[in-house]
């Protein structure tokens, strides 16, 4: 299909207006999902510093245990708040009803999926930052005291980092998830989709290159050598989806 300049101009203007009211959407569940997680890792450094200081290494392995199971309900009430904002939002742009039960099926199967990985990776990377920290602290001559303040530095070191990288790359992946999710739903024959990069300094030279590319509801993008189903789809690897700001426009053919 061949378009002229007013309908290009038309595309031109929808894109940007997707992204920022996306963006714009998210931005207030990012900040506070950030916001619960360091205050989540300040209270649990705290907690590591006061069991490693009393010598009680149960009571370490039992904070180390309990943080897995915190998480897991952080994240769960993460996902279900952005995922029910942006099935609205995109329920609102099929002018359709709701269909809880297929849309919360899949969604329980994405935050199983999701949940689980971030809850392997920041229990193995905090158990082998603290071992570090303790074998150094060990050679050189550092009291238990001392020892049990630096792991507590250490691990509010790394909440910062986590928290900020954590909600601005989950809250987009869950965000993500839902749009798929609805227009898939929907079953509309004939949808297609297109990637839409918001072209900035801060954005992926692969993801700028894909910007403007255009498939099937049902297949999936090329992004950088790895197959997408939409932005932060947890098919793709970290460093195609970490921190990744893109979105992605659903046309029907009744637009089309």
């Amino acid at each position: 299909m061949i378009y002229n300049q007013r309908q290009l101009k038309i595309f031109k203007d929808v894109r940007k207006r997707t992204w920022l009211a996306q963006n714009r959407l998210r931005e207030p569940y990012r900040k506070q999902f950030q916001n619960v997680l360091r205050n989540f890792f300040n209270t649990f450094a705290k907690k590591i510093k006061t069991a490693y200081s009393d010598r009680s290494l149960i009571q370490l392995d039992i904070e180390l245990r309990k943080q897995s199971d915190q998480l897991k309900r952080i994240f769960r009430v993460q996902y279900m708040t952005v995922a029910s904002a942006f099935k609205s939002y995109a329920l609102g742009k099929f002018f359709v009803k709701d269909f809880d039960s297929e849309f919360n099926d899949r969604l329980e199967e994405f935050i199983d999926t999701n949940t689980g990985y971030w809850v392997t990776e920041i229990d193995d990377t905090t158990r082998k930052r603290l071992a570090k920290v303790i074998d150094r602290s060990y050679n050189d001559g550092l009291s238990t005291e001392a020892t049990g303040t630096a792991l507590r530095n250490t691990l509010i070191g790394m909440g910062v980092y986590r928290a900020n990288l954590i909600a601005r790359t989950e809250t987009h992946r869950v965000a993500s998830f839902a749009n798929e999710a609805v227009a898939e739903s929907m079953k509309i024959n004939g949808t297609i989709k297109e990637w839409v990069a918001i072209q900035d300094e801060r954005t992926r030279f692969t993801h700028a290159i894909a910007s403007g590319q255009k498939t099937a509801l049902e297949s999936r993008f090329v992004v950088g050598g790895e197959l997408l189903k939409f932005p932060g789809d947890p098919r793709g690897s970290a460093g195609n989806t970490i921190n990744c700001r893109c979105a992605v426009i659903y046309t029907t053919p009744d637009f089309l």
